[in-house]
């Protein structure tokens, strides 16, 4: 990854403050790339699903990439009680064991991780403070939502709007995170395979089978634009229709927009907003990652290893709107799948035409909060 010496550092953040405060072109220091730099970004909500921590380690072998690091020992710790939440690996990612955890207003957590080159390394402590609620929200269609690189044009979606009221006298730092439910049809591809047994066993002579959910099942997705605000010229002020969220046409179906308005320190809206200006402006979260998301996270035994991301603990109050999607005209813009149930056998036997909906990250039997039938 492009990342300055000490010296550079300095340098970086001192021409980084002109700059903010003139409007003239910056001089661009020099910079280096650097193996193994560690980046962790670790989040505590009040939430079910909201906590995560993920943990990436800088490349340059062929390319500049961001590798994940998989096999690390990761847990929670409340300051207070001791408690240690234990997490565990899921599509590139660190989530908890326990699928209901969340924390809860005025507790101090703290992360942990201890990666397997032998390296622990831990966060200051960070206290939840009370959220804002949300006053009002609302959906509105566009043909062209957004620009998509991986399409290379504008994709059609529903833009997702709220209001609020800003507390007055005091500074306050909003991040809004958004999933959506739909219901699935196909619990279970079998590429080559056929299922059996829970899982899908290689048959050379099948294409692809298509299995149904044996019982109601959601499909769960994560919207990943960062969408933060500051009260700075709207404190204790009634903010209307601002756009938070944008939902991209995948699937006409009816679905549920779950609304996660998080209440962030200085501190860490700071950092959220390093992250939205490089991805908005540098190629996303594989490009060279600034010196500004140096956080709240270090190494004990090396005060001066250069640490990348923070810990975040925060206080969020969700909303969700129902949106039926069946009936717009647009056309989605992911392929679907077409079902292919598995023949009936030739003889005695069971027919295979169905799997579980098996609970993870991305799906869930249990009918969402809100959720209107």
């Amino acid at each position: 990854m492009i990342f300055p010496s000490k010296a550079k550092f300095r340098l970086f953040l001192f021409l980084g403050f002109l700059n903010f405060l003139a409007c003239t072109n910056p001089l661009t220091p020099t910079y280096e790339f650097k193996e193994g730099i560690i980046y962790i970004d670790g989040f505590v909500g009040t939430t079910a699903g909201s906590s995560y921590v993920n943990i990436t380690e800088s490349d340059v072998a062929l390319y500049y990439r961001n590798i994940f690091v998989s096999g690390a020992t990761v847990f929670f710790v409340n300051e207070v009680t001791g408690e240690r939440v234990a997490l565990f690996e899921e599509d590139f990612q660190y989530i908890p064991e326990d699928l209901s955890f969340k924390g809860t207003v005025g507790e101090k957590w703290y992360l942990e991780a201890s990666l397997p080159n032998g390296k622990t390394y831990f966060s200051e402590v960070e206290t939840i403070n009370p959220s804002v609620p949300i006053k009002s929200i609302s959906a509105v269609f566009d043909d062209e939502l957004e620009f998509s690189e991986d399409y290379d044009d504008y994709i059609p979606g529903h833009e997702i709007l709220i209001s609020f009221d800003d507390p007055p006298n005091q500074d306050n730092y909003y991040y809004w995170r958004h999933k959506t439910y739909d219901k699935a049809r196909i619990c279970q591809v079998c590429v080559e395979s056929k299922f059996r047994d829970g899982a899908c066993v290689p048959d050379e002579n099948v294409e692809y089978y298509t299995y149904w959910c044996e019982s109601d099942c959601w499909q769960i997705d994560y919207g990943d634009s960062i969408n933060i605000f500051s009260d700075s010229f709207s404190n204790g002020t009634t903010t209307s229709a601002l756009s938070i969220a944008q939902v991209p046409l995948t699937r006409k179906t009816r679905i549920l927009v779950e609304i996660q308005q998080f209440s962030l320190t200085p501190k860490a809206y700071e950092y959220y907003r390093a992250i939205k200006d490089l991805v908005d402006n540098n190629g996303g979260f594989n490009a060279p990652l600034p010196a500004a998301l140096i956080g709240n996270m270090y190494n004990p035994e090396d005060p001066d290893e250069f640490v990348l991301g923070r810990f975040t603990a925060a206080s969020a109050f969700t909303q969700s709107i129902m949106i039926d999607r069946t009936t717009v005209e647009a056309s989605p813009i992911e392929n679907q799948i077409m079902p292919r149930p598995e023949p009936p056998p030739t003889g005695p036997g069971p027919s295979y035409l169905y799997a579980p909906c098996d609970e993870s990250r991305h799906r869930t039997a249990i009918q969402p909060e809100g959720w209107i039938d």
